[in-house]
């Protein structure tokens, strides 16, 4: 059942990606100005009374507008995150496999910069957007940040697991 789940959580994560990439580049636009408007309306309705915050966030907001518009921020943040998705299943369904987490890790990370070079690929032939390698790079950061969380949770889980069982006298 394990294995089922996580294919199947995969399989979302990959389309998902699959999908959005396909989008020609005035409806990804689109997309992004309707992300824009909702994180801009609850930015508006949140309130900072604390100085120290307000100061952090003009320093955050000023460091974003040097690599681009909100809505192209929105989207590298939604490919990060995404890729991010695909490193955690595709770690998780290898690990299934492997009962290994380096192997798993490793596979996983090979396997989501393969996907994330055949997207950007794969764009070029879509109206409206273009290939990029340094999306690439961003995939590939949005899967490893994925594969880590993934390691730490699987290595701190397991020893979790190897004391319980070792307090209650069970050998492994």
């Amino acid at each position: 059942m394990k294995k089922i789940i996580g294919l199947v959580l995969l399989i979302l994560c990959m389309g998902s990606m699959y999908y959005f990439s396909s989008q020609e580049g005035t409806k990804s636009s689109s997309q992004s100005g309707k992300a824009v408007q909702v994180i801009d309306n609850v930015r508006d309705k949140v309130t900072l009374n604390d100085s120290r915050l307000i100061s952090v966030k003009e320093k955050v907001f000023d460091k974003l507008k040097q690599y681009g518009d909100k809505g192209y921020i929105v989207r590298k943040i939604a490919h990060f995150s995404i890729y991010a998705c695909i490193g955690i299943s595709m770690a998780y369904i290898i690990y299934l496999f492997s009962k290994k987490v380096f192997i798993s890790s490793t596979l996983a990370f090979m396997l989501s910069i393969m996907y994330a070079y055949y997207d950007e690929y794969r764009q070029l032939s879509v109206v409206g957007r273009v290939g990029s390698i340094k999306d690439v790079f961003i995939d590939s950061a949005g899967a490893l940040t994925g594969i880590l969380i993934f390691c730490i949770l699987t290595i701190g889980l397991n020893g979790i697991k190897s004391l319980i069982f070792k307090n209650r006298g069970y050998n492994d």
